[in-house]
């Protein structure tokens, strides 16, 4: 690889991924080619409501592995057939950063979206349904729709 292709490295999109998929099964199911970074070169992509997309893009070492990747085109990961497509490093980046897929790291910040609140709902309710545990409720704790003190769309934000 030279010039302009060195750039997008050598990149596959995976697609029909069963939900429950786990980046270790994805690794199983390329068995035999050369993942750049192991676990760390497979991404996970989101839908908008932040669940698994049934899609991931997978950063592979050369050009024959890249090859082998993509042989893996409808093989079987259960009962799903998969599907596997030449990518770019480009592409892969653009869907990582709009699907929220690179917010991983936020599953572990303490903090919890709670959806369907009644409009009316304020912050010592919140607290006071999350009391026994550690909500840490004030300040940057809690927060609501578009503003520390607004319901709109009675979705609420709050940090443990």
């Amino acid at each position: 690889m030279t010039g302009e292709n060195e750039d997008e490295g050598c990149v596959v999109r995976v697609r029909g991924l069963p939900w429950s998929a786990t980046k270790e099964e994805i690794q199983k199911f390329f068995n035999g080619v050369n993942i750049k970074s192991g676990l760390e070169g497979i991404h996970m992509t989101l839908s908008r409501e932040g669940r698994p997309s049934g899609e991931a893009y997978v950063e592979v070492e050369k050009e024959e592995d890249l090859t082998k990747a993509l042989e893996k085109h409808n093989d079987h990961m259960g009962h799903r057939y998969i599907e596997v497509f030449k990518s770019k490093k480009s592409e892969m980046d653009w869907v990582i950063k709009r699907s929220g897929a690179h917010q991983e790291d936020s599953l572990n910040d303490g903090c919890v979206r709670l959806r369907g609140l009644p409009f009316g709902c304020s912050k010592e309710e919140i607290s006071q349904f999350f009391s026994g545990g550690y909500y840490s409720g004030g300040g940057n704790g809690g927060y609501q729709g578009h503003g520390m003190n607004s319901m709109i769309g009675g979705s609420n934000y709050s940090a443990f």
